[in-house]
């Protein structure tokens, strides 16, 4: 009953819309910034092999630093990262604030959110993800001001099965 009614209320998804694209403009401008400034994930992730998140009982996300370890040379080859985290910010961006494979977009910016936790950093990112998981629960109402009521609704058409008309779905108003 109460995820109808947050996929189905004309005031939620007016609400989510401000939501989707409030944080869309903050995901991209910092994508943005980042280009502009030359980022490098080199220190940020030499840091969090060198000082991983610790808790009571010693380092907290041990499969993370040996990931890192692993995908960069134990520190050495960060370029790609480098090259990776503002390009998908901006892309995370623009997919909010068009309202463009918005769950796609928010599950991806929770996936960042997350992984810059597990590096030890908490700056704004448990506000993004809870901006994003209440993306993600309202669902397609939070983009239904945006590109993905039509995009989708052409894919489906074109692209899936013609036997089984594609039928967006439409909250009761």
């Amino acid at each position: 009953m109460i995820m109808q009614f947050l996929r189905t209320n004309q005031a939620i998804m007016y609400g989510a819309t401000v939501l989707r694209v409030w944080l869309g403009y903050l995901w991209l401008i910092s994508g943005i910034d980042k280009i502009m400034h030359g980022f490098s994930a080199h220190k940020f992730i030499n840091m969090a092999i060198k000082n991983p998140v610790q808790g009571l009982h010693g380092e907290q996300f041990p499969w993370f630093t040996t990931f890192l370890k692993i995908t960069t040379a134990n520190g050495t080859q960060t370029k790609l990262y480098s090259c990776i985290v503002p390009w998908a910010e901006i892309l995370v961006g623009l997919g909010l604030i068009i309202g463009l494979f918005t769950l796609i977009a928010a599950f991806g910016g929770l996936i960042m959110n997350f992984v810059f936790i597990f590096a030890g950093t908490i700056s704004s990112n448990p506000l993004f993800i809870i901006a994003e998981m209440l993306i993600l629960v309202i669902g397609s109402s939070a983009s239904r001001l945006g590109l993905d009521y039509w995009v989708l609704s052409w894919l489906h058409r074109h692209l899936l099965s013609k036997s089984r008309p594609y039928e967006p779905y439409e909250p009761h108003f």
